[in-house]
C-alpha cells in the first residue's frame, strides 16, 4: 500500500510505502518533533523537515532532516561494492516526491547528476562549450574529461555528446534534447 504524506508548504504529497510510514510515524524522536506533520518541499524538490531550536545561550541551532535519508538509512542496504564510499540517494524515476522503496537506491553523485536533465550553461546543452566562434563537446568519465571534438554549431556538439553518453552510460536524463532549426 502507498501512503500520501501532504507537504506543509505546497499542495503536493510525498509517496511512501506503508511500512515506511509505519516506521516514521512510530519512531520516538521523529514523533516527538512532529516530523510527518512538518514535512515541506525544498526548493530542489525534495521533502524535508527543518526546525530552528533556541539554545540556552540565546543562539539557534538549525536541524534539517531529508525524508530520503531517513528511509534509505533504515530500509535500503548499501551494495557491497559501494561500502565505505561517499554516497547519495538516487530517485530511480527522477521524481523527488516518490519515496517508495523500489524507487530509491544508494549511488555515487556522478550517477545522480547524470540522471538529471538540468543544463546550466550558455550553449543550452550539457557537455557543450563555446570558444570563439566554435563549439566543443566534452564528457567526463570518473572525473576525467574526454574531448569529443570541435563543431560549427552547438547542435552538432550536442549530438556528439549524446552519442558518447549513450555509448558510455546508456539512456539517461542527461541526453540533450536538440532544438530543430
Amino acid at each position: 500500500m502507498i501512503v500520501k504524506i501532504p507537504l506543509k508548504n505546497c499542495d503536493k504529497h510525498a509517496l511512501v510505502d506503508a511500512e515506511v510510514y509505519d516506521y516514521i510515524s512510530k519512531h520516538p524522536y521523529l514523533s516527538k518533533i512532529g516530523f510527518i506533520e512538518n514535512l515541506r518541499m525544498h526548493s530542489s524538490g525534495y521533502a524535508f523537515y527543518q526546525k530552528n531550536w533556541k539554545q540556552l545561550d540565546g543562539s539557534y541551532k538549525c536541524e534539517t532532516i531529508y525524508l530520503q535519508k531517513v528511509i534509505a538509512e533504515k530500509f535500503i542496504p548499501v551494495p557491497e561494492n559501494l561500502k565505505g564510499q561517499k554516497l547519495w540517494i538516487r530517485f530511480i524515476d527522477g521524481n523527488h516526491l516518490n519515496y517508495r522503496l523500489k524507487n530509491l537506491e544508494w549511488s555515487h553523485l556522478s550517477k545522480v547528476v547524470r540522471n538529471t536533465s538540468k543544463t546550466e550553461n550558455k550553449s543550452g546543452y550539457r557537455g557543450v562549450v563555446k570558444t570563439g566562434k566554435k563549439y566543443y563537446a566534452i564528457i567526463y568519465v570518473n572525473r576525467k574529461p574526454i574531448n569529443l571534438g570541435i563543431f560549427n554549431t552547438p547542435e552538432e556538439a550536442a549530438e556528439a555528446y549524446n552519442k558518447k553518453s549513450l555509448e558510455l552510460f546508456g539512456k539517461t536524463k542527461s541526453i540533450n534534447k536538440i532544438k530543430k532549426k
